[in-house]
């Protein structure tokens, strides 16, 4: 089904009050999100399928006007790894300025059939760059990779979840966490003595 795109000035309307419509814990009816936004029930239900849509064009609409840093941290200078950090690190910081979309991002990442809208913005403004520069960090031999999709995927879902807890308990200091995650991310739990032991270990003969 293809999405229909509202016209500049009923997403002006709708972004004017989205705050309010996506506040964490607010489920509007479409007859109250018309009137919030001030226009016909029937015009909103010319573009959207109902209030999830309505929703997912709001969540969208705060990826694509919140992730500039995202874009620039992609075309900085760099190796692949620095310019993930610097991704990952943009991503907390803009859950961090819009706490809307860090309470509903992670279900819609799950419920992918809903929301094209949304969707279409998550795969160009977050999954795309960091599957990218998996990628590239991994044909240059700084990272291993097995398979970027699913990577790409553990990442967003812990950005996501831990940002929605720290949202929830009002604790979200995003370079705070970008110090403490992305490294468990790029490096792992294992320090790299006890790899190195290990490996040591299972390559030597066992004693009887």
């Amino acid at each position: 089904m293809s999405v229909k795109v509202p016209p500049p000035e009923l997403a002006e309307r709708l972004w004017a009050v989205g705050d309010k419509i996506l506040a964490p814990g607010t489920d509007m009816k479409i007859d109250e999100l018309a009137a919030l936004a001030g226009v016909p029930r029937a015009t909103l239900y010319y573009y959207f399928s109902g209030k999830d849509d309505v929703f997912a064009f709001l969540l969208a609409q705060k990826l694509e006007r919140g992730t500039a840093a995202v874009s620039e941290a992609v075309s900085q200078s760099g190796d692949a790894v620095t310019r993930l950090r610097a991704v990952l690190t943009a991503m907390l910081r803009t859950l961090a300025e819009n706490p809307e979309l860090c309470m509903r991002l992670l279900g819609a990442v799950i419920d992918q059939g809903n929301g094209g809208h949304l969707m279409a913005e998550i795969e160009r403004t977050l999954m795309a760059p960091v599957r990218d520069l998996l990628t590239e960090a991994r044909d240059d031999g700084d990272l291993i990779v097995l398979d970027t999709a699913d990577t790409t995927l553990a990442m967003m879902g812990a950005i996501s979840i831990v940002a929605m807890v720290r949202t929830a308990n009002d604790s979200f200091d995003p370079d705070a966490v970008a110090e403490t995650l992305i490294p468990l991310f790029l490096n792992g739990l294992c320090p790299r003595n006890k790899t190195a032991k290990t490996q040591a270990r299972s390559a030597s003969p066992k004693r009887r």
